[in-house]
């Protein structure tokens, strides 16, 4: 087996998607029977407060994957949003950063953010 440096295995894991870093985040916790959360709980408590109860998601940019953001957005908009509205949406990123919703919980705006990345697209939680 070759050696991996620390170093090599940070510049990696920069190039996961959240989803990625999830999954990897289970396997270590499972595999050596340890929990991510613990030595971090007392940051992760303090930011947590500080943070707003309501944010928006914004897309700032598309990708290379117009099709699957746009397929995104509309399954995160849900309701009445047809895919030509959803297109729409996704097109006028050309002309500028778009609010794919407002006012909602940051966790839920979390797994959007997480959504729309994982299709390649650029977006803003805030």
């Amino acid at each position: 087996m070759e050696n991996i440096t620390n170093k090599q295995i940070i510049e990696h894991v920069k190039t996961m998607t959240a989803v990625q870093l999830k999954e990897l985040v289970e396997l270590i916790e499972t595999t050596f029977g340890v929990t991510a959360a613990v030595a971090s709980a007392p940051a992760a408590a303090k930011e947590e407060a500080t943070k707003p109860s309501t944010v928006s998601v914004i897309l700032k940019e598309v990708g290379d994957k117009k099709v699957d953001v746009i397929k995104a957005v509309k399954a995160i908009v849900g309701g009445t949003m047809s895919l030509i509205d959803a297109k729409k949406m996704v097109d006028a990123v050309a002309t500028g950063p778009q609010k794919i919703l407002e006012n909602i919980d940051t966790a839920k705006a979390t797994e959007h953010e997480a959504t729309l990345k994982a299709v390649g697209a650029i977006v803003e939680v805030k």
